[in-house]
């Protein structure tokens, strides 16, 4: 078994396979460190040992994200041993019953209850909420039960930090991988494994000491800093492409931030190239002051309109929900059918500020995030946008900077998360 790992492991891997395991598992550190893999692998071996009744547990953020992450590569390592459907919530390892669960707010606590498990795997723990953990360990009444847990450094004062890496008083295995550790990684794929390296230092910042260094520490300074240092890389004149013709956009999405309170609206036209590579900012408006409601709806129709001729076919709008939001988009379908806009407005996905925040400054770190220049609004808040120093993870937001362009921006390219995600994998 000892030559067998060798071939397939480096040598913190060949470690966590060999250790008598803890109830609580939990594999922490730097992205392509290899922790899922080989979390997963010895998922698959602990499942495989456990009666044939018994039931098991497998969870992330979103049922997509851990099928991304996850469920894919564990049918890579175990072949048809492991069958599964997220609409179904269920799998079968090794002829054991695995439920599949998102746990993406506090509610999410209320899927698991009543259930008996004899183990459960947790994808990106710091994406959990603490009371779906704290309801899943007393689901863990089965003798022998174990969690195995991977994630991503975050905050120091997160609880996955304060409540398990830190407790002295429970019983847990704590595995640090940096990415340095993958030597296999490096060895089959150098250039990969040093283009990578170098987008997150270029990101700089705690994006560089949490992803690759697999640090606990603070978000602070520039959010945006390689957008901030070299805003001339991604500003463009027109929107074309390497030889100079214009670019069809697969979708072009529009996000309005009413700004209710600040008597400003922001309209952000988004345009986003086939197979998800590219994210292009082609338009904005800005609305200063107190407006009507039909007046701002006439400005938007004709934002609308200046977005098609220029660009193409609008596909997608999604307008911010909160104070009156609701009711201004309730009003402003209303006006697009009457005047045969063949635009629906839906509610934006706001999803976690810092999930919105990574996606742009990753884009940005692989080149594949344009502004036109026009959109000096958004060039702006780019620049600007700074964490705030007195709560941990979150962007300043007390009116010094421009945040509600930001806003706009993010809920016009949000719902389109997971398919950019999974451009990134591939490029």
């Amino acid at each position: 078994m000892q030559r067998k790992l060798n071939e397939m492991l480096n040598p913190k891997q060949i470690d966590f396979m060999l250790a008598d395991d803890k109830v609580i598992n939990l594999l922490t550190g730097s992205v392509r460190s290899g922790k899922t893999y080989v979390s997963l692998l010895k998922w698959a071996v602990f499942v495989a040992t456990m009666p044939e009744s018994s039931e098991f547990l497998m969870t992330g953020k979103t049922l997509t994200s851990l099928k991304r992450n996850c469920l894919g590569l564990l049918q890579d390592l175990v072949g048809k041993n492991f069958t599964y459907s997220t609409s179904q919530k269920m799998g079968v390892l090794f002829g054991r019953k695995i439920w599949l669960e998102g746990a993406n707010d506090e509610r999410a606590e209320s899927k698991i209850r009543g259930m008996t498990l004899a183990g459960a795997y947790v994808d990106e723990l710091t994406q959990i909420p603490f009371d779906f953990y704290s309801m899943l360990l007393s689901r863990l009444s089965v003798k022998n039960a174990k969690l195995y847990a991977t994630t991503n450094p975050d905050s120091p004062t997160h609880w996955v930090k304060e409540m398990i890496i830190d407790n002295e008083e429970i019983e847990k295995a704590i595995w640090t991988f940096s990415f340095d550790d993958n030597e296999i990684l490096k060895k089959e794929n150098e250039d990969y494994f040093n283009n990578l390296k170098q987008q997150y230092q270029s990101m700089g910042g705690v994006y560089f000491e949490r992803f690759i260094l697999g640090l606990w520490v603070m978000a602070e300074g520039v959010i945006y800093r390689q957008f901030a240092n070299n805003p001339e890389l991604f500003i463009k004149d027109k929107a074309v492409d390497e030889n100079g013709d214009k670019i069809n956009f697969l979708i072009i999405s529009i996000g309005i931030d009413y700004g209710a309170t600040k008597g400003e609206t922001e309209f952000k036209a988004t345009g986003i190239t086939s197979q998800f590579k590219e994210v292009w900012t082609i338009d904005e408006e800005k609305l200063h002051g107190l407006y009507a409601p039909e007046q701002v709806y006439q400005k938007f129709v004709d934002f609308y309109k200046r977005v098609v001729v220029d660009y193409g076919k609008v596909t997608h709008c999604f307008a911010d929900y909160g104070a009156l939001g609701q009711v201004l988009t309730y009003g402003l379908n209303r006006y697009l059918q009457q005047n045969g806009i063949p635009l629906k407005v839906d509610d934006c996905i706001k999803g976690q500020i810092n999930d919105r925040i990574y996606l742009d400054c990753y884009l940005f770190a692989n080149s594949r995030r344009f502004i036109l220049r026009k959109c000096k609004y958004l060039i702006e808040a780019y620049k600007l946008a700074v964490w705030d120093e007195k709560h941990e993870d979150t962007r300043l937001d007390d009116g010094t900077t421009p945040i509600d362009d930001l806003d706009a921006s993010e809920y016009s390219m949000f719902p389109f998360y997971d398919k950019l995600m999974m451009n990134i994998k591939q490029f």
